[in-house]
């Protein structure tokens, strides 16, 4: 029970007085009858809160940020008391939604059931409980309310969106791969692209005996150039670069590019390291996420939490990684410490890209001091046609 009626026990006790002082079958009789209604409602409403149940239903448990949801719920009461007033309130966060929760009001027949449908556009990433829903309800005279709250197992992961990104030159550091090179470097010897005769000049560990034995001259093989490279992914979540972050547009911008900086990754063969600091440390390999939905998990339960600065987190992971690895930085702010960083390590032989997540009417101030230290900067609007950037620099 969430509330009681003081009045109406205020009633009962001012009849009981008048009967006591006054006598007679009239006031008694009111008194008794009034009794008889306040504890009909307290009996009634204990017998709909045991006998009330509650389905919820939903049309997937995975999807993307700005795909359509369909969301219902049922309520049945299996009572014989009918319900006269119930508000439900099926409590979905408005950063889910993107509008605040309307109050649903209802009346309930003994038996029978009401639905609530409901449709809403996945507005941001996350992990989102659904299964929460709150009935109030009360007895026709409005002695008693009860409060029943349903809680359900049921939740939806919302991916960030997926950009989709032709080209980012990330070089590659070790030979033999699935990245095709024109380097004469990076040639693979099992990997035999077509052949050709010979010419003066030609080395003679590319000739092909067998084919040269047949046609009785000689003949080289042309190889395929690959190698192999990797994508160190640092996802900024250090809580003090998004306090202005109120309605976490940008939070979402840099979940979604780096998913689509992931994405571009695998279908060109690039493993991917993925770390980022929130309230817990995640640092995700190729290895060990296998398939991309799993970095896609990972994204959905990132929040802007963290404490530790992203310069740091690069400091600290930089000393394990090998020269010549791709460091990309996804950060809503590019200032000096890290230019500084980039700099101090790009002359030790990383690679750094530098994504800066901001509003349009903000213009870095430090992108002139980043390209001619040879550090690739990209800015990136969270209201913008980004990935257009992207092919434009890279293309």
């Amino acid at each position: 029970m969430d509330k009681v009626n003081i009045g109406a026990f205020i009633i009962l006790g001012v009849l009981f007085i008048s009967a006591l002082l006054i006598g007679g079958t009239f006031f008694y009789g009111i008194f008794f009858f009034v009794l008889f209604l306040i504890i009909l409602s307290y009996y009634s409403g204990k017998k709909i809160y045991r006998c009330m149940e509650c389905l919820i239903w939903k049309t997937d448990v995975k999807v993307t940020a700005g795909v359509d949801m369909d969301y219902s719920v049922e309520i049945y009461n299996s009572s014989m008391f009918p319900i006269p007033y119930m508000k439900i309130d099926t409590s979905l966060p408005e950063k889910l939604t993107g509008e605040p929760e309307r109050c649903n009001v209802r009346s309930l027949a003994p038996g029978g059931k009401t639905r609530l449908v409901r449709g809403f556009t996945c507005r941001h990433k996350g992990v989102y409980d659904l299964g929460l829903v709150d009935v109030t309800y009360s007895d026709p005279f409005s002695i008693f309310t009860w409060k029943k709250q349903f809680s359900n197992d049921i939740s939806l992961t919302v991916y960030p969106r997926v950009h989709p990104i032709e080209n980012i030159d990330i070089p590659a550091n070790q030979l033999f791969g699935t990245i095709s090179k024109k380097n004469s470097a990076f040639e693979d010897f099992t990997s035999v692209k077509d052949i050709r005769k010979y010419q003066y000049g030609d080395s003679l560990k590319k000739i092909h005996w067998k084919v040269s034995a047949h046609k009785g001259e000689l003949y080289l093989k042309n190889l395929d150039m690959n190698a192999s490279t990797h994508m160190h992914l640092f996802l900024d979540l250090c809580r003090d670069n998004y306090s202005g972050d109120h309605s976490d547009d940008i939070e979402e911008k840099a979940a979604e590019w780096a998913a689509s900086l992931i994405n571009f990754a695998m279908s060109k063969g690039i493993g991917v390291n993925l770390y980022a600091m929130g309230k817990e440390y995640i640092n995700l390999s190729d290895r060990e996420a296998g398939i991309f939905e799993t970095y896609l998990d990972a994204l959905a339960n990132l929040k802007a939490e963290g404490t530790v600065g992203i310069v740091q987190l690069i400091y600290k992971e930089a000393q394990k990684l090998n020269n010549g690895v791709t460091i990309i930085v996804i950060t809503p702010s590019v200032d000096s410490d890290l230019i500084e960083m980039a700099i101090q390590l790009k002359h030790k032989g990383f690679q750094f890209i530098l994504f800066e997540i901001n509003d349009e009417s903000t213009k870095t101030q430090e992108a002139d001091k980043i390209m001619p230290n040879g550090i690739s900067y990209i800015g990136i609007q969270i209201h913008g046609e980004s990935d257009k950037i992207v092919r434009d620099r890279y293309a």
